[in-house]
Order: structure tokens, then C-alpha cells, then sequence
């Protein structure tokens, strides 16, 4: 970890293993690979009850199967930054509106496959493409932007599910903004509280593992919840 040292001179001893033992209990088979491609990671609160959400919204609701491990591994930026109620509550919010499919790894990857199986040149754009959504996008769009990407998505489906290039009806397929969701319906929804709790006890078996002397977290520790911003 020589990359890594001179992050680990303004961390708190305490925090960064505790970061690395909490990795490895949810499966890392290299914590300190993952320290390496981002040192900063490690001188956040793990077992912050919203970044767990994060963890647990991830492997639940991706259309793919992805361990607690892969998703440290690949997204670990994202669930230590930002608040569950933006990262996970937008993933169920997709979930809501039945756009989970249309969540990819690759956005380039899944346009290439989709035209492929159409038989469509890969390297051309078609008409009724599906609009693909990353975690990058659920985790980093302005809410404008998102809530944008939302009406795209939504737009596509109805036409797809109406088998024609256009419907020409008047009924809108645009959806409340995420903002107006999340400060109206999330925190009500049966699966939402059920997230938290599940969160606040993967904290508990977590930290239970964890060796006497990192279970209290130092201050240095950020130990917030992540930017809804």
C-alpha cells in the first residue's frame, strides 16, 4: 500500500482498518486493492447504517447478481458518498415505476447487444432504443436531470409496450420528480423501512465481528450519511 501511505498519515489508525476489516467481513477478497483505487474510501464510517442501505439496495435491486463484495468493489465511491435516501431510494423508485430493467454495467455494452440481437449495425443508433440507466446515473444525476432521464425511460416503455412508433395518445407517460417521491411516498414504503432495518442490523452483526478495539469508531471518521446533493 506505498500509494496509499500518505493518505493514511491524515486517517485516523482506528478508522482505516476498522474500513478494512468491515470490507473483508462483507467479502473483499483484496480490501487493500480497493484502498488502492481510492484511498479516500477508507477514512469514512462503514458501518454507517446508510451506507449499508446503499450496499444492501444495490445487490437487491440491480437486474444483475451482485455480491456485497462486487458491489465494495465497483461502487464503493457511491455507496460511501452518497445518502441512502438518494442512491437506494432511487433505485426504488425505479423499482416503483418498473424501469429496473433498463439498469446496465455499460451503457455502451447494452446498446451494442440490443442492436446486435435486432440484427442493426452496433455502431449505429435506432430507433426505439431502450434508454439505459447506470448506478452513475441514479447516484450522480441532478435531480432535474434524473427525473429527465426518468420521462425518457418512461416514454420508451409505453411506446414499446404499445407496439408502435408512436402512440399519439394524450395520456402522459411522465412520472412525479424523484424529489416529490422521496418527500412524499419513500419514507411510508413497506420496502424502504424494511431497508433501514436491515441496514441497522447488518451494523450489529457487522460490528460484532469486528476485534474489540475497532468497534468504536474514532471521530476522525466521516461519519455521515453521505451527500443527498
Amino acid at each position: 500500500m506505498v500509494d496509499v501511505a500518505p493518505r493514511l498519515l491524515v486517517i485516523n489508525t482506528v478508522v482505516w482498518r476498522r474500513t478494512l476489516a468491515t470490507w473483508q467481513q462483507c467479502g473483499v477478497a483484496d480490501p487493500r486493492a480497493v484502498a488502492h483505487s481510492s484511498p479516500r474510501l477508507l477514512g469514512y464510517d462503514w458501518l454507517h447504517a446508510s451506507r449499508l442501505a446503499n450496499l444492501r439496495a444495490l445487490q437487491q435491486w440491480l437486474p444483475w447478481d451482485l455480491s456485497a463484495a462486487q458491489a465494495i468493489e465497483r461502487y464503493a465511491g457511491f455507496v460511501a458518498s452518497i445518502a441512502a435516501e438518494r442512491l437506494a431510494g432511487r433505485l426504488l423508485y425505479l423499482e416503483q415505476l418498473r424501469l429496473l430493467p433498463l439498469l446496465v454495467a455499460d451503457k455502451l455494452a447494452a446498446r451494442q447487444e440490443w442492436r446486435l440481437q435486432r440484427g442493426l449495425s452496433v455502431s449505429k443508433r435506432a430507433a426505439g432504443e431502450p434508454v439505459f440507466i447506470t448506478v452513475r446515473d441514479v447516484a450522480m444525476s441532478a435531480p432535474a436531470n434524473f427525473d429527465s432521464l426518468l420521462d425518457s425511460a418512461l416514454s420508451q416503455k409505453q411506446q414499446d409496450d404499445d407496439g408502435l412508433a408512436s402512440n399519439g395518445s394524450s395520456s402522459s407517460s411522465s412520472s412525479p420528480s424523484f424529489e416529490a417521491y422521496r418527500k412524499g411516498r419513500l419514507l411510508q414504503l413497506p420496502a424502504w423501512k424494511q431497508l433501514l432495518a436491515q441496514a441497522e442490523a447488518d451494523v450489529v452483526e457487522l460490528k460484532r465481528k469486528l476485534p474489540p478495539e475497532l468497534r468504536r469508531v474514532a471521530a476522525e471518521a466521516e461519519d455521515g450519511g453521505g451527500c443527498a446533493e
